[in-house]
């Protein structure tokens, strides 16, 4: 199919069910202590991989027993959930599920355990899940590098003193990749396509403070080489800063991530390619190179984007508004050349080994951005235009001639709900 209906497709679906007002859809009756609800980022989600993949998702809230001194969401309680999907690309089912107690009013907020058989994407430096109303942060459309993965975790959460939460979390897993070198594979279409499987014991944190500032940090050993173990962190900061209707906001984005040993599984590495190639923006996001481009050891990367308040004309159906952004970003891998950031990674358990080529940005990455929101409101869209540019040292291994392949045109498309 071609990939312009599919994203037009997309913003048809993501336009008809945004009118639910939230992310589930309650079952129960509002008058019920018993809370099940219909998970709608379970309904529909898109990448490269699976292609479509449909499913549904169902969770339970019920409490223990009943306070009337505090409400409904604040009741010590059980907590149940379970999914299952298909993608259309790969022929395959996903399925997992959830169950644990939660109390709202204690240092420990809670603990669960739960069970996956899923994909897992490969160098994913994100701390957000899937949201099928906030098109423009589901750069994951793009995504076609995963492992097929089975896993149990124990998962505990506790309020810590100041407006902190920690996640601390356990997991034993087995993974496979689902590509090679020359290409996507799908084992559950084509035997020969299987990769072994390597196993993972894994521990995490993860620390939220406030609303801005995130860090995680995980640690863990394989089948490979259990005798060296490896070690993954990752900060981020994101704030919006509103200086008022007539001047416009400030969006601020910084990531940092950095690998504690030479040899992190592919996984744990840090995938920083873009959406380049594609004609749709994202937040937060390199929209001018492609996916699969690059990959880190460590690496830094911040995004700003200032939008004017200011718009030349207000009408029912369209309020531009001026926005310009830049993005910049840096990385490095162990093990090589400063000259050419590039490397190798020996694919697990193959005969003979094979290898996948790895290329960093070790000479940096600027990208401008111009757009305009609002040209026109359709419904609960808005949409917009936007053009950016890619410039890298003449001298770096990445860098493009050719000014339109590194130039990008995008629809802005924004739901209101």
């Amino acid at each position: 199919m071609n990939k312009k209906l599919i994203y037009c497709a997309l913003l048809g679906f993501a336009a008809l069910v945004g009118h639910c007002n939230a992310q589930s859809i309650r079952l129960t009756r509002y008058r019920s202590r018993t809370n099940v609800t219909l998970d709608l980022n379970r309904v529909y989600n898109y990448n490269i991989y699976e292609r479509n993949r449909w499913g549904l998702g169902v969770n339970l809230v019920q409490p223990l027993k009943y306070d009337k001194r505090y409400g409904t969401a604040f009741q010590n309680s059980f907590i149940a959930a379970a999914y299952a999907g298909y993608g259309s690309g790969d022929h395959a089912w996903k399925y997992g599920g959830e169950a644990g107690l939660v109390f709202p009013r204690a240092v420990l907020r809670g603990f669960s355990v739960y069970y996956q058989h899923d994909l897992l994407r490969v160098g994913s430096h994100s701390f957000d899940e899937y949201n099928i109303f906030n098109t423009t942060d589901n750069s994951s459309y793009f995504s076609s590098r995963y492992a097929g993965v089975d896993l149990v975790a124990l998962h505990a959460q506790f309020d810590i003193p100041g407006p902190g939460m920690l996640h601390l979390g356990y997991s034993h897993s087995r993974e496979r990749l689902l590509f090679d070198a020359s290409g996507l594979l799908y084992p559950s279409i084509y035997d020969d396509d299987a990769m072994p499987y390597e196993t993972f014991d894994e521990a995490g944190l993860d620390l939220y403070w406030g609303d801005h500032w995130k860090l995680g940090v995980l640690a863990g050993v394989t089948d490979r080489d259990k005798a060296k173990p490896y070690a993954r962190a990752l900060a981020q900061y994101s704030n919006r800063l509103d200086f008022g209707d007539s001047v416009g906001n400030l969006r601020l984005f910084a990531q940092g991530g950095l690998t504690l040993s030479d040899n992190t599984p592919l996984s744990r590495r840090f995938d920083l390619g873009g959406t380049g190639g594609g004609f749709y923006y994202f937040n937060n996001t390199f929209l001018t190179v492609r996916p699969n481009t690059f990959a880190a050891d460590a690496f830094v990367l911040a995004s700003i984007r200032f939008t004017s308040g200011w718009s030349p004309w207000t009408t029912y159906v369209s309020e531009p508004h001026p926005f310009v952004q830049l993005n910049a970003m840096w990385g490095g891998l162990y093990g090589n050349s400063v000259v050419d950031g590039t490397g190798t990674y020996t694919l697990y358990g193959t005969e003979p080994p094979g290898y996948i080529a790895l290329t960093a940005p070790y000479a940096g990455l600027v990208e401008p951005c111009i757009g305009i929101n609002g040209l026109l409101n359709w419904g609960v869209l808005d949409l917009g235009v936007a053009a950016a540019c890619q410039l890298t040292p003449k001298n770096s291994s990445y860098h493009i001639d050719n000014f339109w392949d590194k130039f990008a045109v995008m629809c802005v498309a924004k739901l209101i709900i």
